[in-house]
């Protein structure tokens, strides 16, 4: 006579086969990244400043946390805020880059350990600023492109209403400041409507090799060009595809290279980058820079170029191990058509050389032949709903440098000043967390999702608070 088997003991050995099967395949499995949370990154972040920075310990209002997953190994970005007695003071901060184990493995720090606060009490109240906000403070309108909307080659575009981030209001004298302001240019820096070069479609790799040709610094003993195509470039909010070209050059054991990306429908340049060393021996001084610029947009960008105005331009280092300390000037463009922003260009132009040696095209999507009217007041009372006014210390900032510490280049890394500063108490507009997610569609007056752009409601927003 058989035997029966006890079920619960086969069902525990097959258990115990596969418990085992499990662990021999996750010990022969390639080990996962550890990850660490938002809690322990603050405690490790707390216990750093503590130490290096206990000036600095008490007066810290919390801002924003990021798991950066680009870059491996992974690492973690906390920023923090100075306030003093309960007032914000963005001019002064601590930001730091975290690693799985609690180590620091990069920093930036402005700091002000002499502060001198105003004397004179605050004249105006919050509410008082807000109605001054309200009377004087212009929107400026741009474009957004929702990521659902756009996963396509072709881009769609939404209008929408913003506020620029400096408006303020002085606290005592009540007077109100802020906006984009466009700086009047010279008549040699002027985009001209005139002479416009007409850029045909870049429909093969032949085409792509020599308008890329014309726009680039080709390094002398470059390998053979690399070419192909990509459905999106470097800018999302233009429609794609684009032709990629890139000539590389040995140098030593390294290479350096010279890249630049076309749009295929317009042959217009999106991206140009170009490590390699340039000969030249003429230095260029800003008057050349601005006519250098303005004669090579109206070349790599015909239909654009007549709404791009000059904006700013400065001089500054490289820190490119190729090129390391070479001196540039960064010249950056916007585009603006009857008050509406339609992003900007920014060139770098070699000192030594002259020539152009970077282009980053952040134009949002292809200028209209038709402006929409907005209804301006109606935006501004909904736009103003979704700000707190709230009373901040400034100082106007610092124009710092990148230095080079330990082989590795910081941008503004630690910065701590011991001389006198006098903040100026004022009011400044400062976006409710519940509104992060949402733009205001300056055509239809309504509220939208960010990624979506499905409409939402004032009350929906104000609810999730």
């Amino acid at each position: 006579m058989k035997k029966r088997r006890n079920t619960s003991l086969v069902l525990a050995s097959l258990f115990t086969l596969l418990l085992a099967s499990n662990v021999v395949l996750a010990a022969n499995a390639a080990p996962t990244e550890v990850r660490i949370d938002q809690v322990q990154v603050q405690e490790y972040a707390t216990q750093y400043i503590e130490k290096e920075y206990p000036f600095a310990k008490d007066q810290l209002l919390f801002v924003d946390y990021q798991e950066n997953t680009f870059v491996k190994p992974n690492f973690y970005n906390i920023r923090y805020m100075r306030a003093i007695d309960g007032i914000r003071y963005p001019g002064n901060y601590i930001n730091l880059d975290i690693d799985k184990t609690g180590k620091v493995v990069d920093k930036q720090i402005l700091w002000d350990k002499n502060v001198q606060l105003p004397e004179s009490e605050p004249v105006i109240s919050a509410e008082e600023a807000r109605a001054k906000f309200t009377e004087q403070l212009v929107p400026t309108f741009s474009q957004v492109f929702p990521e659902q909307l756009n996963k396509g080659e072709k881009k769609i575009g939404i209008y929408e209403t913003v506020l620029s981030d400096d408006w303020q209001v002085d606290a005592v004298t009540g007077k109100v400041q802020g906006g984009m302001k466009q700086p009047a240019l010279e008549q040699n820096t002027k985009m001209s409507s005139t002479n416009k070069e007409i850029v045909q479609p870049v429909d093969s790799a032949e085409k792509a090799l020599k308008r890329a040709s014309e726009l680039a610094v080709i390094p002398t003993n470059a390998l053979n060009p690399l070419i192909y195509q990509v459905v999106e470039g470097l800018n999302s909010n233009l429609s794609g595809p684009f032709w990629k070209v890139i000539w590389r050059k040995p140098i030593g054991t390294e290479y350096c290279s010279s890249s630049v990306e076309i749009q295929q429908s317009t042959g217009e340049l999106t991206s140009l980058s170009n490590s390699c060393p340039l000969d030249g021996k003429h230095l260029i001084v800003e008057d050349e820079a601005k006519q250098i610029s303005a004669d090579y947009l109206k070349k790599v960008l015909p239909q654009v170029a007549s709404a791009l105005t000059l904006y700013a331009i400065h001089e500054s280092s490289l820190t490119l191990p190729t090129r390391m300390g070479d001196r540039v000037y960064t010249l950056t463009y916007t585009a603006n058509l009857s008050g509406i922003y339609y992003g900007h260009v920014s060139i770098l132009i070699d000192i030594q050389s002259g020539e152009v040696i970077s282009v980053n095209n952040s134009l949002k999507g292809t200028l209209p032949t038709d402006i929409p009217q907005f209804d301006e007041p109606k935006l501004k009372s909904m736009l103003l709903k979704a700000y707190d006014v709230i009373p901040t210390y400034y100082t106007p900032p610092l124009n710092l440098i990148n230095k080079k510490e330990d082989e590795i280049i910081q941008t503004n890394p630690v910065t701590i000043t011991e001389d006198p500063v006098k903040p100026v108490l004022v009011y400044t507009l400062v976006r409710k967390a519940n509104y992060s997610n949402y733009f205001l569609d300056a055509k239809d007056a309504v509220w939208r999702d960010f990624s979506t752009a499905k409409l939402i409601t004032i009350d929906q927003i104000e609810s999730r608070k």
